[in-house]
């Protein structure tokens, strides 16, 4: 495979919400979600994510525990996770952590070949910029970039679109999926992947490969399925 593995990572509500209409911060999750997002962390080379997951949510785009870094130094692998994000306009608050926290690894903003070369001029002494695609970034060019670079995992954590780009293009291998005991109803809050959908000729089948409950939540591993 000339890409990395990818595997996205998403808490849903039981009605399959990420978040509420209003895009607040989701916080439907228990601290058990958070250590198994951590530990997933843990286990890649690469963190992506798109420019409304950053600028919505402003995430640590790192392994946060002790406990799991030093997991990570055990699987032997570097201290840092790199962190890549997906913008195609690179318009992107310089305050977000993405830039300002310290984390030893590499950050890397990846964009279009028309994006406006003024706004990544600001960007380019704070991060790595890519420039991949014309008018949208082109993902595949992306994780063949990141595997000739040494990267041979690559966790998602979204957003919805980005998700559903990947899925459409068909480069996700595992999805990991929390579901969560709550509900928050809304035609327009988003899901785990969202866009423009399938059709039903074009459907992805998925095989359930872990099925794990804590307490009210359930915890849900599915591999993408190729070989039928």
């Amino acid at each position: 495979m000339n890409r990395p593995f990818v595997y996205i990572n998403m808490a849903t509500t039981v009605d399959g919400k990420i978040t509420s209409a209003r895009r607040e911060y989701p916080r439907f999750t228990s601290p058990l979600d958070r250590e198994h997002m951590d530990r997933l962390r843990a286990r890649a080379d690469g963190l992506l994510v798109g420019a409304g997951t950053l600028r919505a949510d402003n995430p640590r785009l790192d392994v946060r525990t002790q406990a799991m870094r030093d997991y990570r130094l055990k699987l032997g692998k570097p201290a840092g996770l790199h962190a890549i994000v997906v913008s195609g306009s690179a318009q992107l608050p310089t305050d977000s952590r993405f830039f300002h926290d310290d984390h030893g690894a590499r950050r890397i903003l990846v964009t279009t070949e028309s994006t406006d070369p003024a706004a990544l001029a600001a960007l380019e002494s704070r991060c790595e910029v890519w420039q991949l695609g014309e008018e949208q970034v082109d993902l595949g060019s992306v994780l063949r970039r990141l595997r000739d670079e040494g990267l041979e995992s690559v966790l998602c954590e979204g957003g919805g679109e980005l998700n559903a780009r990947l899925i459409h293009e068909d480069l996700v291998d595992e999805i990991n999926l929390t579901l969560a005991p709550t509900l928050l109803c809304g035609r327009d809050a988003p899901t785990i992947a969202d866009g423009v959908g399938l059709t039903m000729a074009d459907q992805r089948r998925l095989e359930l490969i872990e099925c794990r409950q804590e307490q009210d939540e359930l915890y849900l591993r599915y591999r993408v399925v190729r070989d039928r």
